[in-house]
């Protein structure tokens, strides 16, 4: 507040009634936690099962945080009760000031009339005297000069009132300062302040992650509202320096039913859109973060229905539907136990990676299955599924149950900022899926995915391996994660696209391609799509040949005749797990599965 010009302005008692209403605040909170703790202890001895566990970290954290406020509410009251005792001061000294002030200026106006009253009868003697025996200037001289001493003696006066003045503005200054540090001290108000400077200046993304570590799950929802900037910097740390400052969080203090300290059970309530896409985390951290995002995105769905609804503007119905399709996936993402696993969730930047199975130390197999062309969000909402249902199939005929296979979409892909199929959006689509710069950018994406996973300690035992599926432009996202550094066991096409100029087959890596006769195999055929490097023309791919659709007509032993109405229908059967793509299905189940015994 400005006391420039009145070093006690504002309400003493309103401040002491601030104080009062937060120390009523506290006590009030106070009993809320000792509730919380309370249905806490009781939900522990009381409430079996995995809900029982998520609803007593649930209590817990929030008896955590209803008394970290309580204390910082305790820190305010003494804050401003302190400010009041120096406010009241203040005033007291102010009136005291003003009283003196007064009386200076009354004394010299008063002195002043009675000092011009001498002068006016000196000037009038001076004229009325004939024979020059009255000099003005000695005429009552003494009092003259009493009363011009009195004046200057007043005038003393104002001066050093002022100055004292001066000295109280500065001295209500000093009690402003001391009230604001107070108040916003790390007693008062955690280390939230402290840390959002330290955050935004931190040299390097490790280094942001360990300030984060320091904050509450409400601090760090602060932080991140206020500064979102902050989590594309963490996406920046090095996978193997997160996992061992993730591991080095395990061991400060007890961990909860899911093995999490208090430490860590905040980053992922409170951080969920770092911690949920954060590279080299572990999966079921990365997955457990990303029902926050979901339930926060569930949310957003809810209020934007409302309106939608009423504004009736062309094209809304389908928009209702599709945020339908989604809130529904979603509801299963947050299902206890989960009915959809997110590894990777974050809608505003069309990224989406979906796991399937369970990530253990049995897992030997994974697969990373990229779809194609026009995939986008709603891709995955689909009931039936679609672009799952290949990998779900994969994950599912495992008799061994070692294979986790995630679908993979982190990121834009050709075409898919809408999905639609009218003509100018098929020549936009198929324009990024032949350009291989939009494959290289896209790549990095899918390269960090599998740095990621090298390493959690699964992903080194004795018998494990990486397998790519890539459906029609996913094989593309592949080679060119390839082109980067990736590695794979196998890569398997699936209708696949091309591969980019710089790309080389691996010695260790074996490369297979499946695929019906469709539209991108005839394009293929004039050598326009990715300039002819195309798996069914290059040596390194064991092409199994055109399978024949259901629709299709055979005429022999060679010859077959796909209706062109079909084209289309053939390039997404290869990728389905229906049993009108059994054949192809079936080989690529036994060639996925082939090493077990």
């Amino acid at each position: 507040m400005s006391a420039d010009d009145d070093p006690g302005v504002g309400s003493v008692e309103g401040i002491r009634q601030l104080a009062t209403t937060r120390r009523t605040e506290v006590d009030d909170l106070e009993v809320a936690a000792y509730r919380l703790a309370e249905a806490a202890s009781w939900g522990a001895e009381c409430w079996r099962g995995r809900s029982g566990e998520q609803f007593v970290a649930s209590m817990t954290d929030v008896s955590a945080e209803v008394t970290a406020v309580a204390r910082g509410l305790e820190h305010h009251a003494a804050a401003l009760e302190a400010y009041a005792v120096d406010v009241s001061l203040i005033q007291g000294s102010q009136q005291t000031l003003e009283a003196r002030r007064a009386m200076a200026e009354q004394n010299i106006l008063s002195t002043g009339v009675a000092l011009k009253t001498v002068m006016r009868e000196a000037q009038e003697a001076a004229q009325g005297d004939l024979f020059g025996l009255v000099v003005e200037s000695e005429y009552r001289s003494g009092e003259r000069s009493t009363l011009q001493r009195r004046i200057d003696d007043e005038q003393r006066e104002l001066e050093v009132v002022a100055g004292l003045w001066a000295d109280l503005v500065e001295e209500r200054a000093a009690a402003d300062r001391r009230c604001v540090a107070a108040l916003q001290s790390p007693e008062a108000m955690g280390c939230l302040p402290q840390v959002t400077g330290e955050a935004l200046a931190a040299g390097s993304s490790e280094e942001l992650l360990a300030l984060l570590a320091g904050l509450s799950a409400t601090e760090l929802t602060m932080l991140l509202e206020q500064h979102p900037e902050l989590v594309d910097e963490a996406f920046l740390a090095d996978p193997e320096r997160v996992r061992a400052w993730w591991d080095e969080l395990g061991q400060q203090g007890a961990r909860n039913a899911d093995g999490l300290t208090a430490v860590q059970v905040a980053l992922v309530r409170g951080a969920p859109a770092i911690i949920g896409a954060l590279d080299g985390l572990p999966l079921s951290v990365r997955v457990a973060a990303n029902v926050f995002n979901a339930k926060r995105r569930m949310a957003e769905i809810d209020e934007m229905v409302g309106p939608i609804g009423r504004r009736g503007l062309h094209g809304d119905d389908e928009l209702l539907a599709a945020l339908a399709r989604e809130r529904a996936y979603l509801a299963d993402a947050v299902a206890e136990p989960p009915h959809v696993q997110l590894y990777l969730f974050d809608p505003s930047k069309s990224r989406i990676i979906e796991m399937i199975g369970e990530w253990n130390d049995q897992t030997r197999t994974v697969l990373a299955y990229v779809p194609g062309t026009l995939t986008n969000m709603d891709s995955f909402y689909q009931d039936p599924e679609s672009v799952q249902q290949m990998a779900r199939w994969l994950h599912d005929s495992d008799a061994s149950k070692t294979t986790v296979a995630f679908v993979f979409k982190d990121g834009f892909f050709p075409g898919g900022a809408e999905g639609g199929k009218n003509p100018a959006e098929f020549v936009g689509a198929f324009a990024e899926a032949n350009d291989p710069e939009f494959a290289r950018k896209s790549s990095k994406t899918l390269y960090d995915f599998q740095r990621g996973l090298a390493v959690d300690p699964v992903s080194t035992k004795p018998g494990h391996r990486d397998i790519a599926i890539g459906h029609s432009w996913g094989l593309a996202n592949i080679t060119s994660a390839e082109v980067r550094g990736a590695t794979y066991d196998k890569v398997i096409s699936l209708a696949g696209a091309g591969m980019p100029p710089e790309w080389q087959a691996r010695d260790d890596t074996t490369y297979t391609n499946y695929s019906y006769w469709d539209f991108l195999q005839a394009a293929q055929r004039t050598g326009g799509v990715w300039e002819g490097r195309n798996p069914n023309r290059s040596d390194e791919f064991d092409s199994k040949g055109y399978y024949l659709g259901p629709d299709d007509l055979k005429f022999g032993d060679l010859a077959t005749l796909t209706p062109l109405t079909k084209v289309d229908d053939n390039h997404s059967l290869v990728a389905e797990s229906s049993d009108a793509n059994a054949a192809v299905r079936d080989a690529l189940t036994n060639e996925v599965h082939s090493h077990v015994h």
